[in-house]
């Protein structure tokens, strides 16, 4: 993805959520923390995989690089959009697109990180199980 305005919805994702980077999210340079990034890509994942699959057990089997392309700054609104890339009998493989948001000029988005990851449906044993794809895909 290039360094020009990106709108996820029109290549298939869905918007999961949005964060406003506050001070406790921030470094002493008032940028974002990387971990937290992660963090917040991970539970949006989660939440999408968990409706994708229908499934209250989900786990991450693998996550793609993480290259962040800009930093984020204080004060800036994040967005984090997911689709589904593969469906498999107990794993589900996705992509992650994150962006920001400027609420003065909405359809202004940068990439902020893009990622991949694999998802793993678990019975109540913690073992692998199949799962039923949802009706929406």
């Amino acid at each position: 993805m290039s360094d020009t305005d990106y709108n996820p919805i029109g290549d298939g994702y869905q918007l999961i959520t949005r964060h406003t980077v506050m001070y406790p999210d921030c470094n002493t340079t008032h940028k974002l923390f990387g971990g937290r990034l992660m963090q917040w890509i991970d539970e949006a994942a989660g939440m999408f995989v968990r409706c994708e699959m229908h499934r209250e057990k989900v786990v991450t089997a693998h996550l793609d690089r993480l290259s962040f392309k800009r930093p984020t700054q204080l004060g800036e609104i994040i967005e984090i959009y997911c689709k589904v890339l593969r469906y498999g009998r107990t794993s589900l493989q996705i992509s992650v697109v994150v962006t920001n948001l400027d609420p003065e000029q909405p359809a202004h988005r940068r990439t902020k990180l893009e990622t991949q990851m694999v998802w793993v449906a678990i019975d109540s044993e913690g073992k692998p199980c199949a799962y039923t794809r949802s009706s929406s895909s």
